[in-house]
């Protein structure tokens, strides 16, 4: 298999990019190798994303990366600076250098080419939606130097009757004095405007929440959200004297200038319960990080051999806390009822720091029609450091060693195994809106993961997977009876997940996946009964699919998605559950030329079934899913 013999992330760190990202081109289903993850654009398809990987979040983890350096996140990137992203997981993350357990999210930047595009995308719906893009395509000097930019305005109305407003942009502008050589920088920010808190609903008892008519505003229109956020950085990649060279430096931010969380607490069957609203103001969550990565590659005959050097550093500090809670008496779960803002005053703010740095070596060897090696060790010291304004100050440290290793071997020309290790110290999940110590992040976790399986080469451009994989790591979760967010026990992911992607016939594009998971909880307090074996959220199987279809000779394209998902744990004690889901969008795409500029109309209509269903978040509250909703799009490359 010709793309276990080639690190293709590793050549990815240093090519020049060369492509232009096209708007009408964007089409994450037919731009899909597997069913693990990816966007496209405004478009994503896979049983993971950055949020949801394996049961986990690659986010909260740590393990993201621009461009393949390591980028520690803190504000979600605009799709006006980024190109798309792609999960690095499984056979994902084969010659990828030093894989993290969860998974990476890895994301692209749009980057100008050698010729001029502008590209205008508009969209209508769902939801009364007005959303307007421009992305340009500038070169100043040919390939050699130029600049990408781009600004989207969206009014977002909800599927719960908010009515937000973003604006953002971003700007990247590239150098590339030679064929070696490649220096970028760039900024982007999103502001956002008049979210309304969604109500999270918090039942008294073993039961889901009645039904409720979406799209109704049952909120406070003064609660609502206001903030901004950026995300900056610089990226130099050299061929020099026969090595690899990447440097990355990134600093990212969310200012929360206020946030408000709606609560409904006790809520009875009848729907009645009592509301509360958590408000803040003035937090913020920043990070500095880098990578400097070097690499040497020697050819002996069918092998190569590849030394990997890299450091990292992190310098994270974060403010927030000193939350007033606003009890505003009895209320009824979906219906309007507006309460006047009371005068409230936001306390002392908590404050914690954390300072990391990595280093690593690392060896690959790629030999053709045989298959892949790869090891690497890190050495890590973590230190972080939380100021409390109304009790002891705490420290934490650790320094431990994180090995890698993974292997692919080549047993028929189609057919490949492959199998890795992989042990890392992560970030924790911060503690939920409920909990007492809400916001709270505890100190960095060993997490070890374990993968092994199968990929067929069906035919050129269709592959088969089926992998099993082993994630341990602490538990930390929202104890509903005692409301803190805390260390629970041990936990431990098994799954299996299976992919198909890729052509089937000419003109039709397949993506579908499955995750069957069994998650399971571990240590005295499961042992006492005090809390059950599964984790709250978790899910025992979900499954995806995506095909496209365009007609031979013809601007037309049909598309359809679809989603299911199995019984998910809805309590601590593991005595509820939210029953399966399933829902599917159907849509269309329309090609046409205006002059020499390429112009797409997609039509889409979503969750055509119009069914109802709650989800259910980490910490117990339930939400109700989106209704039937219909979106048009228009995109031109000029």
């Amino acid at each position: 298999m010709r793309h276990l013999l080639s690190s293709a992330a590793l050549a990815a760190l240093i090519a020049p990019a060369t492509a232009y990202a096209q708007r009408t081109d964007d089409n994450a289903t037919t731009q899909s190798t597997d069913a693990f993850g990816k966007s496209v654009g405004d478009e994503r398809i896979g049983i993971y994303d950055p949020n949801n990987v394996r049961g986990f979040s690659a986010v909260e983890a740590g393990n993201t990366r621009i461009e393949g350096l390591y980028f520690f996140q803190q504000a979600n990137p605009t799709d006006r600076l980024v190109d798309g992203s792609t999960m690095r997981v499984g056979i994902a993350a084969q010659g990828y250098p030093f894989p993290a357990p969860t998974g990476i999210a890895d994301y692209s930047l749009r980057k100008p080419g050698a010729k001029p595009l502008v590209s205008l995308v508009g969209r209508v719906g769902p939801f009364d939606a007005k959303v307007g893009q421009l992305d340009l395509q500038l070169p100043i000097d040919g390939q050699r130097l130029g600049v990408a930019a781009a600004v989207g305005y969206f009014d977002e109305p909800q599927h719960f009757g908010g009515t937000p407003k973003y604006l953002s942009m971003a700007v990247t502008p590239v150098w590339r004095p030679s064929e070696d050589i490649e220096v970028l920088g760039f900024w982007s920010s999103i502001q956002t405007s008049s979210q309304e808190a969604q109500t999270l609903a918090f039942t008294a008892g073993d039961y889901r929440p009645s039904r409720v008519k979406r799209r109704v505003f049952a909120g406070q229109p003064w609660a609502t959200y206001e903030g901004t956020s950026w995300n900056m950085g610089a990226i130099a990649k050299a061929k020099l004297g026969g090595f690899d060279l990447a440097l990355g430096g990134f600093r990212s931010l969310n200012h929360d200038d206020q946030n408000f969380i709606d609560l409904i607490v006790d809520l009875k069957p009848d729907g009645s319960g009592e509301r509360l609203v958590l408000a803040d103001k003035d937090n913020k969550f920043a990070a500095n990080s880098g990578e400097f990565r070097v690499s040497r590659s020697l050819d002996e005959g069918d092998r190569r051999h590849t030394l990997i050097a890299t450091a990292r550093v992190r310098e994270q500090r974060r403010r927030y806390g000193g939350t007033a809670e606003l009890f505003l008496g009895p209320t009824q779960y979906g219906v309007p009822d507006f309460k006047p803002l009371p005068a409230f005053t936001i306390g002392a703010k908590t404050r914690d720091q954390v300072s990391q740095k990595t280093f690593g070596l690392g060896y690959q060897m790629r030999w053709a029609k045989v298959g892949e090696l790869g090891i690497g060790l890190q050495k890590t010291d973590y230190s972080k450091s939380v100021d409390f304004p109304d009790r002891e100050d705490v420290t934490s440290k650790s320094s431990p060693w994180l090995p890698t290793a993974n292997v692919a071997l080549n047993l028929t020309d189609t057919v490949a195994v492959y199998a890795s290790y992989s042990k890392g110290l992560e970030e924790s999940p911060v503690a939920p809106e409920r909990a007492v110590n809400r916001n709270e992040a505890p100190p960095a976790i060993l997490t070890e993961q374990k993968d092994a399986g199968v990929r067929w080469t069906v035919q050129p451009g269709l592959s088969a997977l089926v992998g099993v994989f082993e994630i341990t790591k602490p538990y930390y979760a929202f104890n509903s009876m005692t409301g803190r967010f805390g260390n629970l026990g041990q936990l431990r992911h098994r799954g299996v997940e299976v992919s198909v992607a890729g052509q089937i016939l000419p003109g039709l594009n397949m993506v579908a996946g499955t995750l069957f998971l069994d998650a399971d909880v571990s240590g005295e307090l499961v042992d006492s009964g005090a809390i059950g074996s599964k984790p709250v959220g978790s899910i025992k199987r979900r499954t995806i699919g995506s095909v496209d279809y365009r007609f031979p000779k013809s601007p037309f394209s049909i598309d359809a998605v679809f989603e299911e998902t199995d019984d998910r744990v809805a309590n601590i004690q593991n005595t509820l559950v939210v029953p399966p889901r399933a829902v599917l969008a159907v849509g269309g795409r329309y090609r046409f030329n205006v002059g020499k500029s390429s112009a797409l109309v997609r039509a889409q209509v979503s969750n055509i079934f119009n069914n109802y269903g709650y989800g259910v978040g980490g910490s117990g509250f339930f939400v109700y899913n989106l209704p039937r909703r219909f979106s048009l799009t228009l995109s031109a490359d000029i």
